[in-house]
């Protein structure tokens, strides 16, 4: 019985999940445009706290003159957009030539080649013999009846295109009434979202919403300040180079921007198509190719990190997926809307913990460890990715921090994997060496074996490994930074036990002894060395060594003078105690 909820929630979450994108769907007449008004007061939220707090205009006069401006500014935009395809449709005609001689040129260009062969032989293959069908008569029909059959197509077309004006005009009403009212109750809107989700939630409300409006509103006004400009400088630069109606494309190419990766290209058809169209030459279409290029190069790498400076918190394919989702939802609506949605879902998911799948699936940073990920590669054999992974680490963290932050800490998920039954010893020794090879060469890029001669009068470390082949990814990286040629290393055997290690201590009489234990396991073993060294040896310096573990120990407890878990703590530990100037890393 008390399996039963576990196996049901996925289900209820699924149900859940389909009930709400039919809602959507079913609903699409109503949520469009409260989505849209939604968008739209948290773009004209920052004015209207500019106009109300710094200007100290009245805030209801503040609302309602900033929503009459905005959509009286849209309103003629469209009207002149209207008024340029309506002329761009009557001008097509003339076009005609200029598209035929190109097509001619491209056929000129292409005689004799491959595509002219293939044309030709496809031509021969769909060719048959067919009876040509002998012409009968027919009446033409009445004068008076074709006239009257293109009056009520004409009619028909009147009425359709007056009624899609009448369902614009009246949405555009709706949403201009319910971007007035979101902006004039935010706060009471705030209150009864957090009156609806509880008290108990107080401080996860409040942060999603505040996390919600900034990031959203921020998104909204550095793209549309950014899609301004970029629409501005195409225009000026296609009205330099001759192209006609370049409001029209200047407002396209910006209205599209807001649609990632692929908006900017769709809105580059009809200019590069028309310029083809409109010039006799081929210098106005290849100028025409290159601003747009040009600028969307511009926008990408200047404009876009200058302005905006941060990305929109949604990965790069999950952003696509989700414009392909909202899309088919809403239409073409819904590919605008496609991307400031998604922001607020995500964003929304980080502080519900019901939703934390979402966050997980197509949040803009992946939480899983580069370790686990070097664990996982070298699990399935794929030791040249966890190179790469490594090398790339080694590059943007340093040596040092790759090695104690990712190297170390996969091998401590290895040995725990071990330990739990799920690789066997062989599996295991087998992912150690990798990483331990992984770290020679992560540590022999910018750091060669030191040639330097050790004098017999340096210092000795005596080194006590419980695991080998774990402990030497640590272990070699010290050797080749602690001062190279200024101390000597000595390894125990891992057989000795706790009495011959005792006598070679007696007999070396090291500055330092190192037990390296790396975790799990040999935690019990490694303490009671560390006392019995203690004990016969109250003054000798012992560094216990837990690599890539957190410090759950103490030197109190375990009887060791220092208890590290990286080797840049370690090397801090050696250089201060032994006074000695430590390799660069």
């Amino acid at each position: 019985m008390d399996a039963l909820p576990l196996q049901i929630t996925p289900l209820i979450r699924l149900a859940t999940v389909m009930l709400t994108v039919a809602m959507l769907a079913l609903g699409r007449d109503f949520f469009i445009p409260l989505a849209l008004a939604a968008l739209f007061a948290f773009l004209l939220k920052p004015v209207v706290s500019v106009l109300n707090h710094r200007l100290k205009f009245p805030r209801t006069l503040a609302v309602i003159a900033v929503t009459v401006l905005v959509f009286s500014s849209l309103g003629g935009l469209v009207w002149v957009l209207g008024s340029e395809l309506h002329h761009l449709a009557q001008e097509l005609p003339r076009y005609r030539q200029n598209i035929q001689q190109r097509v001619l040129s491209l056929r000129e260009a292409g005689r004799g080649g491959i595509m002219e062969k293939l044309q030709n032989l496809a031509k021969e293959v769909t060719a048959a013999p067919t009876a040509t069908p002998t012409a009968t008569p027919q009446a033409a029909p009445d004068a008076p009846v074709m006239v009257e059959m293109s009056a009520n197509r004409i009619q028909e077309g009147l009425i359709a295109m007056l009624g899609h004006i009448a369902d614009s005009l009246g949405t555009a009403a709706v949403v201009a009434l319910f971007v007035i009212f979101i902006l004039l109750r935010q706060q009471d809107l705030r209150n009864r979202v957090i009156h609806l989700v509880g008290y108990s939630r107080l401080t996860t409300t409040t942060r999603a919403l505040d996390e919600a409006a900034t990031k959203v509103s921020r998104y909204l006004l550095m793209q549309s300040i950014i899609n301004g400009v970029y629409g501005v400088l195409l225009a000026l630069g296609f009205w330099a180079i001759g192209l006609p109606y370049v409001v029209l494309w200047g407002v396209l190419a910006a209205l599209f921007r807001f649609v990632p990766y692929i908006g900017p290209w769709i809105a580059a058809i009809l200019p590069a198509a028309l310029s083809l169209a409109v010039f006799d030459g081929w210098t106005q279409p290849l100028l025409v190719f290159t601003l747009i290029t040009g600028l969307e190069l511009l926008t990408n790498m200047v404009l876009e990190p200058l302005i905006y400076g941060q990305s929109a918190g949604v990965s790069d394919l999950a952003l696509i997926i989700a414009i392909a989702f909202w899309t088919w939802l809403w239409g073409p609506l819904g590919l605008l809307l496609a991307t400031p949605l998604t922001v607020c879902l995500v964003v929304f998911s980080k502080h519900v913990p019901e939703l934390r799948f979402i966050e997980i699936l197509m949040g803009d940073r992946s939480e899983v460890q580069p370790a686990l990920i070097v664990y996982q590669r070298l699990l399935v054999g794929d030791v040249d990715e966890a190179e790469s992974l490594a090398r790339a680490a080694a590059r943007a963290h340093g040596q040092e921090h790759t090695i104690d932050q990712t190297l170390l800490p996969a091998a401590v998920h290895a040995r725990r994997e071990m330990l739990a039954g799920r690789l066997t010893s062989e599996e295991t020794n087998g992912i150690l060496d990798s990483l331990s090879t992984l770290a020679n060469e992560v540590s022999l890029e910018e750091s060669p074996t030191p040639t330097t001669e050790i004098t017999a009068d340096a210092p000795l470390i005596l080194c006590r490994s419980f695991d080998a082949p774990a402990d030497s990814i640590a272990l070699t990286w010290l050797t080749r930074t602690l001062a190279p040629g200024s101390l000597r290393w000595e390894s125990i055997p891992k057989s000795a036990l706790a009495s011959e290690v005792i006598a070679q201590v007696e007999a070396m009489q090291p500055q330092i002894i190192c037990l390296s234990a790396m975790p799990p396991g040999s935690s019990s073993t490694a303490h009671v060395l560390c006392r019995r060294l203690r004990h016969r040896f109250p003054e000798l310096k012992i560094m216990l060594a837990r690599w890539g573990s957190s410090p759950l120990e103490s030197p109190k407890e375990t009887g060791a003078s220092w208890v590290v878990t990286t080797t840049g703590e370690a090397r801090e530990r050696i250089t201060t105690a032994l006074h000695i100037e430590p390799a660069a890393v």
